[in-house]
């Protein structure tokens, strides 16, 4: 008898600190808060709450599910490295899941045939954006640029279907280009768990996906210094 898959997806790409457990589909383990930082310390705590609610051991899970990004450069690079440790420790196997991947996940609204768009504001005057079908087949892989140029881009592609925008970059779209979702804007580990369980192998170590460089630049050193 085949023993039942158990999941466990993270995510701290974003304005959440999610983990969540799945056991064959169904919801064994969710921990989840809102925060805008604060993610590194919350993280293993909630891992560990999510274990006890779910009754296993990290030795029990057969994949990780974690967001690679876009999104936050910090945030995006906590729940990678946390992921990697628990891999390395109990030779787990660990998924890549894009944000954007996650956050079509949560347009349930979407009507039968409508295409989903996930929109990421990726501030600086920019969006993080993708399109899906409801199955969760890419058609436009994540990129980075501008509303007037998201919409563009997708709209290419689009042939004319209709389509559901979701996310925090919903708002900056031009008025009445697409219909919004009334899914959640934020990522659920629960959506991460489960595009993980219908992952194909092989996963190896999933890289971070960077569309742009951090917000944050190094200080020059002054004047005084260079002398």
């Amino acid at each position: 008898m085949q023993s039942a898959m158990l999941v466990m997806g993270l995510d701290t790409a974003l304005q959440r600190c999610s983990v969540a457990i799945l056991r064959d589909g169904a919801v064994v383990g969710d921990q989840s808060v809102d925060m805008a930082r604060g993610h590194a310390e919350h993280l293993a705590p909630m891992a560990a709450a999510a274990l006890a609610e779910a009754g296993v051991e990290i030795a029990d899970l057969d994949r990780i599910g974690v967001v690679v990004g876009p999104g936050g450069f910090t945030g995006v690079r906590i729940a990678l490295s946390f992921a990697r440790g628990l891999a390395i420790g109990v030779d787990i196997d660990v998924v890549g899941i894009t944000s954007l991947a996650a956050l079509a996940g949560n347009a349930g609204d979407a009507g039968a045939g409508e295409l989903v768009a996930p929109i990421i504001d990726a501030r600086r005057g920019q969006v993080y954006a993708a399109l899906y079908e409801q199955s969760g087949l890419c058609r436009v892989p994540p990129f980075v640029s501008d509303p007037e140029q998201a919409i563009k881009q997708l709209a290419d592609d689009t042939q004319g279907r209709q389509t559901v925008a979701i996310g925090s970059g919903v708002g900056l779209l031009p008025p009445g280009a697409w219909r919004p979702s009334a899914g959640d804007a934020q990522i659920d580990a629960k959506v991460v768990a489960a595009l993980a369980a219908e992952a194909a192998p092989p996963f190896g170590c999933p890289p971070p996906l960077y569309l742009r460089g951090p917000d944050a630049k190094p200080s020059q050193p002054s004047l005084a210094l260079r002398k």
